[in-house]
């Protein structure tokens, strides 16, 4: 039986993500002064769980840290957003997920990222947190764990009436098995020419309008239900296969300072105003505006905005 109030289940990675800033990224070999380094919280399963959380629904998660300062620190941040942290498993023997990454004066990113325990994840862990993935109202998964795990709770969604919400990030071939299940998927525009080509069409060179359309065409065309590409600085596309439209939801212009973490805003916030019984064009509007805030701020989870920015911007945006 369904809970009584939904809330949105994130199933994936948490890290510490260790933040260098500096004019430009150095070429192989270089070494480039004068940076200014920070650490935060990152993971895109938990960078999605705060955006859920923050942006009004009751969230909760399914993870894996290590027995360390690092584990700690992310147990207690979670907890202190508002997040059901009893699907977090803590593992002795490996440790916490951290992310390296660089960004340039202009707000783009290059990361690496060591998963450690986020890696560890077995399905053991999802059956000792069954009730949690039942009763969800909308649960979404991102690439930073195993595709054993991911195709386990693709399958144990599609059984239930709820939302699963595929982030192909970062990129790994999926079955079209799997796709053919999910209830939405939302890769950006690298992933979804990655994604093409890997289920045998025929490569696409870049994306303009006419290619992403045919792109998205193809996809729907071998089962896949429902898209949301994230497209950077052209805002998304929602396609839904079962209707033939492609709505284009244009990019909201702002002064970008960072761009870590805005595509995990967007999908947090999709995911919780889909809870909310949000239509997908509609969740999909306050998720790119939750993610034109986010850009204007430093860091992945400290830079997502809460509902009340969402919704005072939204209303100034949409009417």
């Amino acid at each position: 039986m369904k809970s009584e109030e939904n809330y949105v289940l994130v199933v994936g990675s948490s890290n510490i993500d260790l933040n260098m800033y500096s004019k430009r990224f150095p070429s192989p070999g270089e070494t480039i002064t004068g940076g200014v380094f920070s650490q935060s919280f990152g993971g895109k399963g938990a960078n999605q769980a705060v955006a859920s959380a923050r942006s009004g629904s009751k969230t909760a998660f399914i993870g894996k840290v290590g027995n360390d300062t690092f584990g700690s620190q992310m147990l207690e941040n979670l907890a202190n957003e508002g997040i059901d942290t009893t699907g977090i498993v803590r593992d002795t023997d490996i440790a916490s997920g951290v992310a390296m990454i660089l960004i340039d004066s202009n707000g783009q990113n290059m990361i690496s990222v060591a998963p450690g325990a986020n890696k560890k994840i077995v399905l053991t862990d999802l059956e000792d947190a069954r009730n949690l993935i039942e009763n969800a109202s909308v649960v979404i998964i991102q690439m930073e764990i195993d595709l054993e795990i991911i195709q386990e709770i693709i399958n144990r969604t599609s059984d239930n009436e709820v939302i699963s919400i595929l982030n192909p990030a970062p990129f790994k071939a999926i079955p079209v098995e799997i796709l053919k299940k999910l209830s939405i998927l939302t890769p950006n525009e690298n992933e979804l020419i990655k994604l093409h080509t890997s289920l045998g069409f025929k490569n696409q060179d870049g994306l303009s309008s006419e290619n992403l359309s045919k792109v998205v065409h193809d996809l729907h065309s071998i089962g896949i239900n429902t898209l949301v590409v994230t497209l950077g600085s052209q805002g998304c596309l929602v396609s839904e296969g079962n209707n033939g439209n492609q709505i284009h939801i244009p990019a909201i212009e702002v002064d970008a300072v960072d761009a870590v973490g805005a595509g995990d805003c967007f999908n947090g916030v999709l995911a919780s105003r889909l809870s909310k019984s949000d239509t997908l064009l509609t969740a999909a509007k306050y998720a790119n505006v939750a993610a034109s805030i986010a850009v204007t701020r430093t860091g992945a989870q400290t830079s997502m905005p809460f509902w009340s920015e969402i919704r005072q911007k939204f209303d100034k945006i949409y009417g």
